[in-house]
């Protein structure tokens, strides 16, 4: 009825029609002649009475407005008034200065870095005039070489007029989380496969298939600290690292949480045992680039043992370029100034405006008896 009632009013407004057309060529209801429906009567003659007073001003405004509904108006009600921005996901918290090495290069070109077995063992008794060991050592070679990543956005001029909420305000923030991301990502590649511990780098004697668990922990950490040089001299791993996933990163903390353990004997005996034999320099980092590197289910089971990284020789190393060594932001130096003064932030030829974060960084895995992995498909 909206459509016929505006209408109606545009006819008395123009004085094309009278009172009896505009309402469907009714006759005009008075005391003289009352028609048979009383209840018409009265909705017909107060239309009459407000229409002429809407006419002729004597109806405050609000008093129409309260006839148009929100589907009168589509282009003004389009828009919602209340707005708001959602912040932006957190970024992971990187882990691998935990089980890493940090490094600087000088260049883009290829590093090397290199083992040797020493000379080291124990000494041999020699007898009157006998000739003592001349001993030899094996040399190993790791390298690698850094590179370039970089990524950025760009905003034209009327995103930047537009943007009342301030959602742009935090892409430069999001780049730097970005670089953080990358070297995470970077690093889990080093160890990490599709499914699960890397192949190249964990086969034979430091790849297990049990699962997470108290037993099967304390048994990976008896095994990293009786790891021998290639002389059977005993390598000394003071603190352990406990790499996770999302997946695991419960369990994992529930075995470190732990205090107390009960055990039965085959002679019915109970035996409590306090604390969980496992949480001495032990820590646990939660790597939540694993299930995205691990494509397989393993990714939910799959765990790593790593020693210190700060000791005699890392499991792995992640090298950034000297100078560089912290993600650098750049923006495009704008070339547009405005006629009378006034420099503005944007290219002359797009009106845009243009950021870009560059980090430089590369890496390797160094020595696979520093660590331990297992698939965990033995649950």
């Amino acid at each position: 009825m909206t459509t016929l009632f505006s209408a109606a009013v545009e006819r008395i407004d123009s004085n094309a029609a009278s009172l009896r057309e505009s309402f469907g060529g009714q006759r005009k209801v008075s005391s003289a002649r009352p028609r048979r429906d009383p209840q018409w009567e009265r909705a017909l003659l107060e239309a009459e009475a407000f229409v002429q007073d809407i006419r002729y001003g004597r109806r405050p405004i609000d008093h129409f407005r309260e006839a148009m509904s929100t589907s009168d108006f589509p282009l003004l009600f389009a828009d919602s008034l209340d707005r708001q921005l959602y912040g932006a996901y957190e970024a992971t918290v990187p882990t691998w200065q935990n089980y890493a090495r940090a490094a600087t290069v000088n260049d883009f070109r290829e590093v090397k870095r290199f083992a040797t077995s020493g000379v080291r063992g124990l000494l041999s008794k020699v007898g009157e005039l006998a000739e003592h060991e001349r001993r030899g050592m094996d040399e190993t070679e790791y390298s690698y070489a850094v590179a370039k990543y970089e990524a950025g956005f760009a905003l034209s001029w009327e995103n930047m007029i537009n943007d009342d909420l301030n959602a742009f305000m935090r892409l430069p923030q999001d780049l730097a989380d970005s670089a953080r991301d990358s070297e995470e990502e970077f690093v889990t590649r080093l160890f990490c496969g599709a499914n699960g511990p890397l192949t190249s780098v964990y086969t034979g004697g430091n790849l297990l298939t049990a699962a997470l668990d108290r037993d099967s922990l304390q048994s990976a950490i008896t095994t990293l600290m009786k790891r021998t040089d290639d002389n059977g001299n005993p390598i000394v791993v003071k603190a352990v690292e406990l790499v996770v996933g999302p997946g695991l990163a419960l369990q994992a903390q529930e075995i470190i949480d732990t205090t107390e353990y009960r055990t039965v004997d085959p002679n019915g005996n109970v035996r409590i045992i306090s604390g969980n034999g496992v949480a001495a320099n032990l820590r646990i980092s939660v790597n939540y680039w694993i299930p995205s590197v691990a494509s397989s289910s393993n990714a939910d089971t799959s765990w790593w043992l790593f020693a210190n990284p700060n000791g005699p020789r890392p499991a792995m190393e992640f090298g950034r370029l000297r100078g560089f060594e912290a993600p650098a932001l750049y923006e495009k130096i704008p070339d547009m100034r405005r006629i009378g003064g006034g420099e503005e932030p944007v290219s002359f030829d797009t009106e845009g405006a243009e950021k870009k974060i560059k980090h430089v960084y590369g890496g390797a895995f160094v020595d696979s008896r520093m660590s331990i992995a297992s698939t965990g498909a033995g649950a």
